[in-house]
């Protein structure tokens, strides 16, 4: 065969490509470029596998529902298009975010708890303590629009 056409094939494919590339739209949920698209059904569903895990106890499966809770609020902020390279940077470009100070800073302390969790190995974490954290948590994600 001629090359021609073995050129002809590899620029036909090329093309193909770049506009299959660029057609594709977005699906819910997924990273899409710089932005993520939010599924607030699947939201809500992790939020109560989250809570169920908190809810059958033990100091592992509390400190398992902080740090899965802090993760979903976290993607949330991301889904938002709130800027930043880390969890703590993206919540302090969240402000506005959030009518309520308090609001803001409950989270802050949400957040602090699951950094002692993640940061600290003898951490003991008591249950008020773990609640509040997940209280907080929650509000957050209404405050956000998801719950």
């Amino acid at each position: 065969m001629d090359n021609g056409i073995y050129i002809a094939i590899a620029a036909g494919f090329m093309v193909w490509l770049f506009l299959f590339s660029y057609t594709r739209r977005p699906k819910k949920g997924k990273k899409y470029g710089n932005a993520i698209t939010i599924d607030k059904q699947q939201i809500v569903i992790k939020w109560q596998e989250i809570e169920n895990t908190f809810n059958l106890g033990g100091n592992s499966r509390l400190k398992s529902a902080i740090m899965e809770a802090d993760k979903l609020v976290d993607y949330t902020l991301k889904a938002k298009g709130v800027s930043g390279n880390t969890m703590g940077e993206r919540m302090k470009n969240a402000r506005n975010k959030f009518g309520n100070y308090d609001d803001y800073n409950n989270l802050w302390f949400a957040h602090k708890v699951r950094n002692n969790i993640a940061h600290e190995t003898m951490h003991d974490l008591s249950f008020a303590e773990a609640k509040k954290a997940m209280e907080y948590f929650k509000k957050a994600l209404k405050e956000l629009g998801v719950l």
